[in-house]
Order: C-alpha cells, then sequence, then structure tokens
C-alpha cells in the first residue's frame, strides 16, 4: 500500500513538473496560409466588417465553436482582431505579407499568459489549442474565399490575348451623356464606312466613354475590321498588338452595373500593379436599341494591360 501511495505521489509530482516544464509562461498562436490574390484586395475584404459574412462559417456572424471574434483598429495590412470566450480576451494580430503581385501570406498569431496554477495552467493550454485549431480553420475559409477573383471583385477576370488588331474608330464631343441613339449612330457611320470600302466587320462594336465634366463626354467607338482602312476627318484607323495582354469581364446589366465593373476592374488592374498601354472599352454583345430591358444587356469589358 505504501509503495502504491509512493507511486502515486510521484506520478502527480511528475505531471506537475511536465505542467510547467512543457507548458510556457506565455502561450503562443500561430498560423499562416497563402492566398493567390493581390494584396490591395484582400486589405479592402478584411478590414471591411461587411465583407466577413460573404465567408464566415456560421450563420451568427463573428462567433465560431464557442468563442467571438470582433475587429479592432486596422492598418493597410494588419487586422486586429480579439478574441472572447465569455471570460477571457485574447488580442491577435493577422498580418498580410506581400509575396508578389499576385500572391500574399496571411500570418495570425496571438498570445495568452497561462498561470503560476497548474490546473488553471493546463486549462489554459487546453483552450490556447482550441483557439490555434479555429484561427486555422477561419483561415482555410479566408482562403477558399479570397482565391476567387469574383469574390474580391464580384465578377471573374481573365488576363487572355488580344485578338482584333485593325480597328476603324470614330469620336464625338457630347454636351450630354450619351443616349443609345447617339451611340448607334455613329456605329452605323462606321458600318456604312467599312461597306464603302469593302472591308469585313471581324467583331462586335467598342465603346469608350469618357466624362471630360459635368456636361461634356468624349465618345469613341470603333470595330474591328480585317484591314487598314484610310483615315479621314471623320474615321480613324486605330491597332492593337495583337497577342498582347488583356483584361477580360464579362456582366449582365445597365448603365450603372457597367460603371461599377470597371471601377472595379481599375482596382484589379492597380492592385496586381498593371500598367495600359490603351484605353479600355466596351464590347457590345447586345443590341441596345433592340433590347430596351437593361438588365438584360450583355457585355464585356476589357482592359488592355502590360
Amino acid at each position: 500500500m505504501k509503495k502504491i501511495l509512493i507511486a502515486l505521489v510521484l506520478s502527480v509530482a511528475f505531471l506537475l513538473v511536465a505542467v510547467y516544464v512543457l507548458i510556457p509562461h506565455r502561450m503562443k498562436m500561430e498560423k499562416t496560409i497563402k492566398v493567390i490574390a493581390a494584396l490591395p484586395g484582400v486589405s479592402r475584404v478584411l478590414t471591411n466588417d461587411s465583407s466577413w459574412k460573404k465567408w464566415w462559417p456560421n450563420k451568427t456572424l463573428f462567433t465560431y465553436n464557442g468563442k467571438q471574434y470582433k475587429l479592432g483598429g486596422n492598418a493597410f495590412n494588419v487586422i486586429n482582431i480579439n478574441i472572447y470566450d465569455g471570460a477571457d480576451t485574447i488580442k491577435s494580430r493577422m498580418e498580410l505579407v506581400l509575396l508578389n503581385s499576385d500572391s500574399i501570406m496571411i500570418m495570425w498569431n496571438a498570445e495568452k499568459q497561462t498561470s503560476n496554477n497548474p490546473f488553471k495552467r493546463f486549462s489554459i493550454y487546453r483552450d490556447a489549442k482550441r483557439t490555434q485549431e479555429n484561427m486555422s480553420t477561419l483561415l482555410g475559409h479566408i482562403k477558399s474565399f479570397l482565391d476567387k477573383p469574383e469574390n474580391i471583385y464580384g465578377f471573374p477576370i481573365h488576363k487572355v490575348s488580344v485578338v482584333d488588331s485593325v480597328l476603324i474608330s470614330a469620336r464625338r464631343s457630347l454636351d450630354h451623356k450619351p443616349g443609345e441613339k447617339d451611340i448607334d449612330a455613329m456605329i452605323q457611320r462606321l458600318r456604312k464606312y467599312i461597306a464603302e470600302n469593302n472591308a469585313i466587320e471581324k467583331n462586335l462594336p467598342m465603346l469608350n466613354v469618357m466624362k471630360i465634366d459635368s456636361t461634356d463626354y468624349e465618345v469613341m467607338t470603333a470595330i474591328p475590321v480585317n484591314r487598314s482602312l484610310p483615315d479621314t476627318k471623320e474615321f480613324t484607323s486605330k491597332f492593337m498588338l495583337k497577342g498582347g495582354n488583356i483584361l477580360e469581364v464579362q456582366i449582365q446589366g445597365g448603365p450603372h452595373t457597367i460603371e461599377s465593373a470597371f471601377i472595379e476592374l481599375e482596382n484589379y488592374r492597380e492592385d496586381h500593379q498593371y500598367t495600359s498601354p490603351a484605353i479600355p472599352y466596351q464590347l457590345l454583345i447586345t443590341d441596345r436599341l433592340k433590347e430596351t430591358d437593361t438588365t438584360k444587356w450583355i457585355t464585356k469589358l476589357y482592359y488592355p494591360v502590360l
């Protein structure tokens, strides 16, 4: 009996010593993932509370596996997150680290002080491990969400090669926002000029509308053709580098949807540090005079990049 008691005491003593030796005074929780996305776009998503609901794994936002998460003060590449379990709060830091123009590392770090009480020390250790597992799971959801450009910019964006390299174009200044009749009139003039020169249209009409000031607009239309045509006072040949890089987006909707999509396409270009050798434009898939319901318009947006 005495030997059993001694063995029990030694076992307890060993466990107590192990708790102090194996569990540090401060528990560090660290998890890291790689995301295929540009740092500025990721920063816009993760520093915006309302964007978290798009990828959060629970129906109850900012609550996961018995813990609550609250965003603190944020900077461009650092998100401070307070993790609360009903009793204690762990202050954590999510850092966005640039790898290159289209990929980053997300490093999520936290610390929690343990206790001199061995039983409480072990309890804190178990809780820290659970917190670290939660961090790993949440980072996995973040990665799955951010690896898709449409979740950051609102639609899929593809980098493709320029196919149509020879264009005939027309430019017009207007003292009002161009309507569909204004644009169609320019397109029909281009088509007439193409036919007069026995050339062939190679693709659908292109459109760029630039707002000069509160009332004035510059409108440019173009049609890809099979060969270069003579310049006139009204019509000008334009050339694009065949095989060059160009960003492509297809959207459905009217003028507001198109304008919003161009803003996000510009964000994508800047986020990925592309320069542009030419102006962006719309490719008019839908005949807008025949289809008056703007919600049914199909448009492709293009942005030449280097």
